[in-house]
């Protein structure tokens, strides 16, 4: 027989709050890139990319990063592997602004996802679940106005910050922190969402149950997480996005 369900575990970015995949998404149709490319770019840098490093905090988040980032978004190679790996003939390398679009996906995730906020209060309101954040997320710099100020951390019974622990999604040991964190029994108790395959594919491989959150359908992982749980979790109707 099944464990219940006893704990949930939210992703930030592309979850809690809007997802800056928007704003790479809105890059790409400008510049006429590939949908995807700059995701997947960023995905398969190695461990010692820019972006992993930031958000291990093994970096700062400075013009070295910067230039670091833009090099590594314009690498011909990447660009090449990611077009054989489509099956398709690349054309010439797109000169991609990492300074410009990192900062732009930091200000559209800066807003909160209502259907998923909703959700949260609504699961601490019933004080049957422990309920968590894991993220990868990033230092920024002193008195910017980017920096945690708390109040996301506040929604939480327990927040795994990568740039706090030194470690990412999707590797396991980041997995293997949260599930003790959360304090559950077994792993299956938890129940993740995330935005990202590769973040669910992992956590699945480490026995949490997983919720897929669409870009453009939040509402869509919320009704499912309401399935899982048996809980009412919706906005009222004049709310819902």
């Amino acid at each position: 027989m099944a464990l219940p369900i006893t704990a949930v575990l939210f992703d930030i970015g592309g979850v809690v709050v809007r997802s800056p995949l928007l704003a790479i998404e809105a890059y790409e149709i400008e510049k006429k890139i590939p949908l995807g490319y700059i995701n997947w770019n960023i995905y398969h840098g190695g461990p010692g990319s820019a972006w992993k490093r930031l958000e291990r905090n093994e970096i700062s988040m400075d013009d070295a990063f910067f230039n670091k980032f833009q090099a590594e978004l314009n690498e011909p190679n990447m660009w090449a592997r990611y077009h054989e790996e489509k099956v398709l003939v690349p054309p010439p390398v797109p000169q991609i602004d990492g300074k410009w679009l990192f900062w732009e996906m930091m200000r559209v995730s800066r807003e909160y996802n209502p259907p998923v906020l909703t959700a949260i209060e609504k699961l601490r309101q019933s004080g049957r679940y422990k309920i968590g954040a894991l993220t990868n997320n990033y230092v920024f710099p002193e008195n910017h106005p980017y920096r945690d100020d708390g109040s996301t951390r506040a929604l939480f019974d327990i927040y795994i910050a990568s740039v706090e622990v030194g470690m990412r999604k999707p590797e396991h040991r980041i997995f293997e922190h949260a599930i003790r964190a959360m304090g559950v029994e077994n792993p299956s108790q938890i129940v993740f969402l995330d935005d990202l395959g590769g973040n669910l594919r992992a956590a699945k491989e480490m026995g949490l149950r997983t919720i897929k959150v669409p870009l453009h359908d939040v509402q869509n992982a919320v009704r499912q997480l309401e399935d899982m749980l048996g809980e009412d979790l919706s906005l009222p109707p004049s709310s819902r996005l």
